[in-house]
């Protein structure tokens, strides 16, 4: 797909966002600092998610006979010790070893789980790219696709929230779609898998895909008018409001730059006692 510097990105977190605000949406999908990175406000629960999943993605792209599960813990550990203390919004010792625990676990499910330790996952795009309409690129952040023996393919969503993917959540469709076109199979199914609660994958009904793209497409092109209109104003009417108040505190100067993440793109910032808002977990990305 040839570069075009007018696409504008569809993707789950992106429609969240603006479905929620359209400041936070532009401090999330638009605004890059100086240095051409985005910015994120880190919270112990945000940290946790990032660091298993993270520590997921890395194990899982070493060839099944290094999967150990002393490499797991390994990779886990060096993933944490690059967001500890305040570089991953912990405020205390105790509240940093409690999170790091519960990783611990969610991560323990997830070896017990043979599969995970001799499959490979389809050959799929890191940054996947589908056209959706004129100057409307579809994407999104896969966590697994698995490939069976019947030759359909399995979406496996690891979940580290406590919270349950809403019902009406664009995360399964937009990832459909990308399979679909991108592997060009209509053999598709999905899970979710709740690495807090236990060792057993939800196995999620996918909707009718052609009602999910006509309203993908139409949250697409809200996008775009935003975009050339300049519109994004707080939804409020205010300075700001729950949804975008952090992402705008950052961005403006009022948080302290704990670490910059490569990996992401991202600068890291905590904000003030008297600033934060820690997200509810429903509210993360993962």
């Amino acid at each position: 797909m040839a570069f075009n510097p007018n696409a504008v990105f569809v993707s789950p977190s992106s429609i969240a966002d603006l479905d929620k605000c359209p400041q936070l949406y532009f401090y999330r999908a638009v605004y890059r600092t100086p240095r051409g990175l985005k910015v994120q406000v880190t919270s112990p629960a945000l940290s946790l998610g990032t660091a298993v999943h993270d520590t997921i993605d890395q194990f899982m792209k070493l060839p099944p006979d290094e999967r150990k599960q002393e490499e797991l813990t390994r990779i886990y550990n060096f993933v944490w010790e690059g967001m500890s203390g305040e570089k991953g919004g912990f405020e205390t010792a105790d509240l940093e070893a409690e999170s790091k625990e519960r990783g611990r676990l969610m991560l323990q499910r997830f070896w017990a789980n043979p599969d995970f330790r001799i499959k490979k996952a389809a050959e799929f795009p890191a940054f996947p790219k589908v056209d959706i309409g004129p100057d409307l690129i579809l994407t999104g952040k896969l966590d697994w696709i698995q490939k069976e023996q019947d030759d359909s393919f399995t979406i496996i969503d690891f979940k580290t929230g406590k919270n349950k993917e809403k019902e009406d959540s664009f995360q399964l469709p937009v990832y459909t779609i990308l399979v679909k076109k991108l592997l060009k199979t209509d053999e598709v199914s999905a899970k979710y898998w709740y690495l807090e609660e236990g060792p057993e994958m939800e196995d999620k009904k996918l909707p009718d895909l052609e009602e999910a793209m006509i309203k993908i497409r139409q949250k697409g092109e809200v996008m775009q008018m935003v975009r050339q209109t300049n519109s994004y104003k707080c939804q409020s009417g205010g300075e700001s409001c729950w949804a975008c108040r952090d992402m705008k505190a950052a961005a403006t100067g009022k948080g302290k730059l704990v670490r910059i993440d490569p990996t992401h793109k991202q600068e890291i910032y905590i904000l003030p006692k008297a600033t934060e808002a820690i997200p509810d977990s429903d509210e993360l990305p993962f």
